[in-house]
């Protein structure tokens, strides 16, 4: 294969810039513009150590640190050489040019990381979990990306294809031996059976996997004057929405978001809900009431000291199945026993607030195997259709389709892994990375 190269940090002002070759000639071209005291040759190149040295490509001199990682003990399983330049556009693109120059091939989006699938050094859903780790914006997604990364989804994976193995082996023989192999049969469709709910399971979690992974979506809706805005504010921890005692202040959606224990929470501050003339207003109001259809959870704030409007707290929960009510300013009205309680003006109340919104949308998922890849969502679904569709043929004595259905769900959940996922799947993933990793 050719040798590919590509700069692996962002572009722009940095303390540093990292350029990636990896493939055969890595060193050799690498060693046709980097000089150290202590390299006269290839064999004097230590793997894994950083050397500092000069990089020369006939008109610029860059000092910069070189590390050489030998084959196969690397992240592609190839010979691979970095360059540690300073930071700026420049630099790197200029060390980037002469090592594509030499020989060198600009690598794809995520053709490292593909190299390193295809060398065995990682699993396809492993490889995933590198772009999720580096696309994180929550430490609930760099947990979920690191369940992927380090394998742990992976074996998961493989636990259930054993247990389904183990009891295809056995539908196998039932076959050949009906009346000796009966009780071993449905002792092997109780495993299956217990396999079924553990995807079951699984599916279930993906509905908390997305959440994670894209943050969970909150609108803030009510009348108007109600405090949504202070609540907003108050959630940020600083004046993102304008606070006017002015009725219709806020016309349109103002979205922000905030992190609380580890997940992302995408919050929308909308418009107050009430009859108005005011054209531009109107259209203020309808966008609240989509983003209450769109959102995963919708706050509906009134004043602690008023009374709820049955019609239109009747609307807002047909919108969305998870609605929160939220008396606003209990330092002025007291508290009430409908709700949730809150001040927005001191805070009280808001902590107790968010922890309801993570107990309704992902739950317990935080401590628990979640799906957050609609790929490997879809894999075990299919899975899982295969297994209901074996069990059921076993409960028809029809054995033979009992093997081709536990054959497909096991393939199923081997095309995670990347056992027997197609060339365009694979495609599809690395495609999505960024260059240079």
């Amino acid at each position: 294969m050719d040798t590919i190269a590509a700069i692996s940090t962002p572009t722009g002002a940095g303390a540093i810039g990292i350029v990636r070759m990896s493939g055969e000639q890595a060193l050799c071209i690498a060693l046709r513009f980097f000089t150290c005291s202590t390299i006269k040759s290839p064999e004097d190149v230590v793997p894994g150590m950083l050397k500092l040295g000069t990089f020369f490509d006939g008109s610029v001199r860059e000092k910069c640190m070189m590390v050489y990682f030998r084959a196969p003990k690397s992240y592609t399983g190839e010979d691979i050489v970095e360059f540690h330049v300073h930071g700026g556009t420049y630099l790197a693109e200029r060390v980037l040019g002469a090592l594509l120059a030499a020989g060198a091939k600009l690598a794809g989006p995520g053709e490292f990381t593909r190299r390193a699938f295809f060398a065995g050094k990682l699993s396809l859903d492993e490889a995933e979990g590198v772009r999720a780790m580096i696309s994180a914006e929550s430490e609930a997604e760099l947990r979920e990306a690191y369940s992927l990364m380090s394998g742990r989804f992976d074996q998961k994976i493989n636990a259930l294809m054993t247990k389904l193995t183990e009891v295809l082996s056995t539908m196998e023989a039932s076959l050949d031996y009906p009346e000796e192999m009966a009780d071993e049969a449905d002792d092997s469709m109780e495993k299956a059976a217990e396999v079924r709910e553990e995807m079951r399971a699984l599916v279930e979690s993906f509905k908390a996997g997305k959440l994670i992974k894209g943050g969970i979506t909150v609108a803030i809706v009510g009348k108007t004057n109600v405090g949504k805005s202070s609540l907003l504010n108050r959630l940020l921890g600083y004046s993102r929405a304008i606070v006017s005692d002015i009725h219709g202040t806020t016309r349109d959606i103002v979205g922000e978001s905030i992190l609380h224990k580890g997940v992302k929470i995408n919050l929308q501050d909308t418009a107050g809900l009430r009859e108005t003339g005011d054209v531009v207003e109107h259209i203020g109001i309808e966008r609240s009431l989509a983003a209450a259809k769109g959102a995963d959870v919708v706050l509906y704030v009134m004043e602690a000291g008023g009374n709820l409007d049955e019609e239109e707290w009747a609307n807002i929960r047909a919108c969305s199945k998870k609605v929160i009510l939220v008396n606003n300013k209990i330092d002025i009205y007291g508290a009430t026993e409908r709700g949730f309680n809150i001040s927005a003006k001191t805070g009280e109340g808001v902590d107790v607030l968010l922890d309801e919104i993570l107990r309704v949308t992902v739950g317990d998922s935080r401590a628990a195997e979640t799906l957050t890849e609609e790929r490997h969502a879809d894999c075990v679904r299919r899975a899982l259709r295969s297994l209901e569709e074996g069990i059921a043929a076993f409960h028809e004595a029809n054995t033979e389709c009992v093997l081709v259905d536990l054959r497909e769900s096991i393939d199923a959940l081997a095309e995670i892994g990347g056992g027997t996922a197609t060339e365009r799947i694979i495609n599809d993933i690395f495609s999505r990375f960024c260059v240079g990793k």
